[in-house]
């Protein structure tokens, strides 16, 4: 073969991978206007759906795409390789393996790999291995493994393995490693409060406020409580008893309270605690209700003892049945009595 041939040759094999390499990379960005499909590749793009990108999709039971700017909807599931723009809607899920930046619905789940900008609403769970900018709304469980700018709303649990910015609020369970916002549940967990609080039943917080008291007050003459949560709002769980009379009186407490500094050293703090008394057992099977409300001023001795005192108002509710009534009818006492507690506090 000539040297001219050879030439020839080597332009023709250049020209030819080339043109292939166009061809493919035309096809990774196919735009398709419309799309309607049964079932990937039952459709009108056939077996180049998972290489062309949807203005409109209509996949009557699921389908599976390269990407979306627009709108697209499916009996079943939505897949797509890489990113949605827009709007997509399923009666059982989307999974998007690119960023996603508009609205997802869908019955069941909503399942993204990459960052999502915008909203997310499911009957069970949503989940994102990426960040989150904007609202999850799900009817159990958001799931964010990044960082959550915005709103996350569960009927049981939110999850951020990040810095949660904005509100988590759940029926049950929320947890953030940082929070810059307000957590609403029974059970808030976090690492860190930098700039927000968590309210509910139980608040966790490892560099927050948890401290060990140890006193006494006019009614239950021995106390020790728990406190936990961050100095703005924390929650009490407290047990105390008492001897008079040669009765023994015991109560087990549940309350709430913040803290307003007043200098380097020294707190004020507002509590509300109610009480179950039981008297002469393990538990009094009627209302028998010690409500207290304590005001009260600290001094911080050292960084982690401190000693406080103060005083209080009690509301003592009891409930009397009254004998020979048929049903059971019930009577409500009601006394109250100004009161005092002293101790001291530890913090861990």
């Amino acid at each position: 073969m000539t040297t001219t041939a050879k030439r020839l040759v080597r332009i023709l094999i250049v020209l030819i991978i080339g043109s292939g390499s166009a061809l493919q990379a035309q096809d990774s960005t196919r735009i398709s206007p419309f799309h309607l499909s049964f079932i990937t590749p039952l459709g009108t793009n056939g077996l180049q759906s998972w290489n062309t990108t949807n203005l409109i999709s209509i996949n009557m039971f699921a389908g599976y795409s390269g990407g979306l700017k627009g709108i697209e909807m499916a009996g079943f599931a939505n897949a797509l390789k890489g990113d949605m723009n827009g709007i997509q809607m399923a009666g059982f899920c989307n999974n998007t393996f690119g960023s996603a930046n508009g609205l997802e619905i869908a019955g069941f789940w909503n399942f993204n790999r990459k960052k999502v900008v915008g909203c997310q609403l499911s009957g069970f769970a949503n989940v994102a291995l990426d960040t989150v900018d904007g609202i999850q709304g799900s009817g159990f469980a958001n799931v964010t493994i990044g960082d959550t700018r915005g709103v996350q709303a569960a009927g049981f649990a939110n999850v951020t393995t990040g810095t949660q910015t904005g509100v988590q609020a759940s029926g049950f369970f929320n947890y953030t490693r940082k929070l810059r916002g307000v957590q609403l549940g029974v059970v808030n967990v976090a690492d860190t409060v930098e700039k927000g609080i968590p309210i509910g039943f139980l608040s966790f917080v490892r560099n927050g406020y948890k401290v060990i008291q140890i006193g006494g007050n006019e009614t239950l003459f021995g106390e020790i409580s728990f406190k936990t949560g961050v100095r703005r709002f924390y929650n009490i769980l407290s047990v105390g008893a008492t001897v008079r009379n040669n009765s023994i009186k015991w109560g087990f407490g549940y309350g709430i309270g913040t803290l307003i500094p007043v200098g380097k050293r020294m707190d004020i703090s507002l509590e509300g605690v109610s009480y179950q008394i039981n008297e002469d057992a393990w538990y009094t099977d009627h209302m028998n209700l010690l409500n207290r409300l304590n005001l009260s001023l600290s001094y911080n001795i050292t960084r982690t003892l401190g000693a406080y005192a103060g005083a209080s108002w009690n509301v003592l509710v009891t409930g009397n049945e009254i004998e020979g009534e048929h049903p059971h009818h019930w009577t409500s006492e009601v006394t109250m009595y100004p009161g005092f507690s002293a101790g001291i506090r530890i913090g861990l």
